[in-house]
């Protein structure tokens, strides 16, 4: 098997078919099989994804899961991966939708050229279901070849554009944590670069009630696991740039959080990101410190224009 696209759902009914006919659009000359783990949704999910393997000429590439109880979106993903067979896995959520029909071709071709490559995302199209906002572009890498040095940087790609090595997964990966998209690449980086292509390939659906955009400062801490799993695989990345990678999601992403508890990450960030960027150059130093003070200063003033604290 080529390529393993992993699906997990919940509560999809009025986007899993779309989702699922834009796999079967795709223009691949290789072998592939759907994954789809269904979280225990309570809607009709489950009956349209039989339908479609019942009566569509590609449904037999479907193997379907149903999780009862449901795990949660991090367990049911990694149970994804561990159904896969194929020698690429292939993310895809099932509110998402690819819009390129050579997407798996291109990044199989990628990754079969570029050994020393782990992992190719591609560009999104962001649209809002329920916001009245304009829609655009996801990734700040177009086109750019990332190392571990700079796959803390922010909107390298979307999860439903990433495609990757199997071999790079781990029996231990974190459970408890919120931001399994940003572990996973954090993983890809210990055994190779990741490519972003430039191309919009996938639309990428956004809720105002989405799970990432409603997460308390004690959800977000979880996600400190994930910086020993990483050292754990390539001691070379720095610590100090996790952990400053890590208090500004906590700083940024909580969405419920004490004063008291924002100024605990936001020292936690202002310490580390110094230190990551540290130089005897006084002016690069100066500059390291201004645009760091300048972040907490601008993240600050999005959680009192949002309500965030409590």
């Amino acid at each position: 098997m080529d390529v393993s696209i992993c699906i997990t759902t919940y509560k999809h009914e009025k986007y899993i078919k779309q989702c699922l006919e834009s796999i079967f659009a795709q223009e691949f000359n290789g072998a592939y099989e759907i994954i789809i783990c269904n979280d225990n949704s309570p809607d009709n999910t489950e009956i349209i994804i039989n339908e479609l393997i019942a009566s569509h000429p590609k449904g037999n590439k479907i193997k379907y899961f149903k999780n009862v109880p449901n795990l949660g979106y991090v367990k049911n993903t990694l149970f994804s991966f561990s159904k896969a067979s194929g020698k690429y896995i292939s993310i895809l959520d099932g509110d998402d939708y690819w819009i390129d029909s050579s997407k798996l071709q291109q990044q199989f071709n990628f990754l079969e050229k570029n050994p020393d490559f782990s992992g190719v995302g591609t560009d999104s199209n962001v649209i809002y279901e329920d916001v009245p906002l304009p829609s655009h572009g996801f990734s700040g890498h177009l086109g750019q070849e990332l190392t571990k040095d700079s796959l803390t940087d922010r909107n390298i790609c979307q999860t439903s554009t990433f495609f990757f090595r199997k071999s790079i997964l781990k029996d231990d990966f974190p459970t408890k944590i919120i931001s399994a998209d940003r572990c996973l690449y954090l993983l890809a980086g210990c055994y190779g670069k990741i490519k972003v292509l430039p191309e919009q390939m996938s639309t990428y659906r956004q809720f105002s009630a989405s799970i990432s955009k409603n997460v308390t400062y004690d959800m977000m801490k979880g996600d400190f696991a994930i910086i020993p799993f990483i050292k754990k695989y390539n001691s070379e990345y720095k610590t100090s740039n996790l952990k400053a990678y890590f208090y500004y999601t906590l700083m940024t992403y909580s969405t419920v959080i004490t004063k008291s508890n924002f100024h605990k990450a936001a020292t936690g960030y202002f310490f580390n990101n110094i230190l990551s960027k540290f130089s005897l150059n006084p002016i690069k130093l100066y500059l390291a410190i201004k645009w760091t003070q300048h972040t907490i200063n601008q993240k600050h003033q999005i959680k009192v224009q949002n309500n965030s604290f409590i």
